[in-house]
């Protein structure tokens, strides 16, 4: 997958939806924004990014600065981090939050899904019909990978531990891919993602945009198919900021 590519489509989608919105919607799965904050929060998001890429070094998140026209500001934080993805070689050595994959190219991907995230958050606080945001299968796939290897132990670290009490199977019915999550190792510790061919004792099934979007908190579980409680306990948990 061309992560940089999917980031370029998605930054356009984002402004697209950017420019329909008079700022004051509210953001429905982020309580207490409205679209001008996500506008300032996803550009601001952008800097930071393009400036640690471009110095190697860890950085502060700066204040959202910006002029009169919000998505043009957004459309140029957008243009300036593809500019110093492009500028750097994925495997250069670059810091990152989840101190995993310290390389350039862990920010394709994360941005890309910071785009893709929010992206929904836009179409939803303007209401626009699902069946023009949805998230292509494979894309959603990678970012159900994404939430379990870098965001599990991130919240962790967060004192919000992923509700992890048995081994869950979570299954995309249209990829055919499946991720075995095991319980902490250790006081402390994140749930360990474990090799698919050992057995489970839950299992949570559905599309992988479900998997995806319900574990971004952005869709209700309901869309999901558990066959116990451990399953339901873990996405109505902390799973993601």
């Amino acid at each position: 997958m061309d992560h940089l590519l999917e980031l370029g489509s998605g930054m356009a989608r984002f402004t697209e939806l950017a420019s329909r919105a008079t700022g004051d919607e509210p953001v429905p799965n982020c309580p207490d924004w409205t679209t001008r904050d996500l506008i300032q929060h996803l550009g601001t998001i952008h800097r930071w990014a393009g400036a640690i890429v471009l110095s190697g070094q860890r950085q502060d998140l700066p204040k959202p600065i910006y002029g009169e026209d919000l998505v043009e500001w957004y459309a140029g934080t957008a243009a300036a981090l593809l500019a110093a993805l492009q500028a750097v070689d994925v495997d250069e050595p670059t810091p990152n939050f989840s101190l995993i994959d310290e390389k350039a190219g862990f920010f394709h991907r994360r941005q890309m899904h910071e785009v893709i995230v929010h992206t929904v958050d836009a179409a939803q606080a303007l209401g626009v019909p699902e069946d023009e945001w949805r998230i292509a299968p494979l894309l959603a796939a990678d970012g159900v990978e994404e939430v379990l290897r870098v965001f599990f132990p991130r919240m962790t670290a967060r004192g919000k531990r992923p509700n992890v009490q048995s081994r869950i199977r979570l299954t995309a019915t249209d990829t055919g891919q499946s991720w075995l999550m095991g319980p902490a190792e250790g006081a402390g510790l994140p749930p360990v993602l474990l090799h698919s061919s050992f057995d489970a004792d839950t299992t949570v099934e559905g599309k992988a945009a479900d998997l995806y979007l319900a574990l971004w908190h952005r869709v209700p579980m309901d869309r999901l198919t558990f066959d116990n409680e451990d399953g339901r306990a873990l996405f109505d948990g902390h799973t993601t900021p």
